[in-house]
């Protein structure tokens, strides 16, 4: 997010379109917020504003019934913390819960990364939740992990390293045609925790208190006391139920909604109509995750591919887990 500005022109651009009422706005723009908050650790950067959202929420005299749509990490911390504080959430997926990246990612965080810059409480907070949250839920792949700055060349890096950082070299890098080595995380502000087992016990936390729904969201619907734009009111959720394409379009009943679908959130678009812009783009990126061999012992180590122009590698596009 570039500015406080930027985020309240969001605001308003849905507000004047919709004629919504404030709860709704807030939920709605939570979604902006952890869409447009891209780092490694972005999965919590949405508790925050929920949090302040159930503060409100809790003042009102009307029960709330909030549509979520999107089951990923993201989707799914919205709906499990406003659950916690009463409403009635509904999460809508199209295949079912953690299928996307929060199934292939690889959960890798980092607490200081946004040192300096504007969502540095957000990495600090999200870092902490984690911290908190996984031995609360019975998560057990949670772990703090040292992170490596690996550089492909012909230099037998590898050996100045393990003498330099010695206590922090996993063992299984083990091979000589490496180049510069250098430690991006020594483990007690860098971690990791596989995303699917987080979603998937937030969910079993909350269980009775959020019903999924399996469905691709087609639009809004909204009420019919005004025709003009800017007139009205979102009452619910339209969607295409799954694997059922002769099933005319069902509509969830909803106070307030939250878009959390990932790449799939352009398409809310079309489902304000124009009041809000959500522009994506790709940027291609390799996440390798190896799976821990049966009855070993493995150090836990990040590795992040070094910058090196003669390779076309980049630290922030190439990454190794170990699980």
């Amino acid at each position: 997010m570039q500015s406080n500005k930027e985020f309240l022109s969001i605001i308003m651009a849905i507000s004047r379109h919709f004629s919504v009422t404030s709860d709704t706005v807030l939920v709605t723009t939570t979604l902006l917020l952890s869409l447009l908050l891209f780092s490694p650790n972005h999965h919590f950067y949405c508790i925050q504003q929920v949090q302040a959202l159930s503060i409100m929420m809790a003042a009102s005299s009307s029960a709330k019934k909030v549509v979520v749509v999107g089951g990923g990490i993201q989707g799914t911390s919205v709906a499990y913390h406003l659950a916690q504080r009463g409403a009635q959430v509904t999460l809508l997926e199209a295949k079912a819960p953690a299928s996307a990246a929060s199934v292939k990612g690889g959960g890798f965080m980092a607490r200081s990364w946004g040192d300096g810059g504007p969502t540095q409480q957000l990495h600090e907070l999200a870092f902490d939740l984690y911290e908190e949250y996984a031995p609360a839920l019975g998560c057990t792949t949670y772990r703090k992990l040292p992170v490596l700055s690996v550089c492909a060349g012909y230099q037998k890096g590898i050996r100045q390293a393990q003498k330099q950082y010695g206590d922090i070299m996993p063992s299984w890098l083990d091979g000589e045609e490496y180049g510069r080595i250098s430690p991006m995380g020594y483990g007690d502000d860098t971690a990791q925790i596989t995303p699917d087992e987080f979603v998937t016990k937030m969910l079993e936390a909350q269980k009775q208190n959020i019903d999924i729904v399996l469905g691709s969201c087609t639009g809004m619907e909204t009420d019919h006391q005004g025709s003009e734009r800017g007139t009205r009111k979102i009452v619910g959720v339209k969607y295409q139920p799954r694997g059922d394409d002769t099933t005319n379009e069902q509509v969830l009943a909803a106070d307030a909604v939250v878009i959390s679908a990932g790449p799939w959130s352009c398409a809310a678009e079309d489902w304000f109509q124009g009041a809000v812009q959500l522009p994506m783009e790709g940027v291609k990126s390799t996440s390798i995750v190896w799976k821990k061999p049966e009855g070993k012992d493995i150090d836990a180590t990040a590795l992040f591919c070094g910058e090196d122009d003669r390779f076309g590698t980049h630290c922030e596009l190439s990454t190794l887990f170990l699980y």
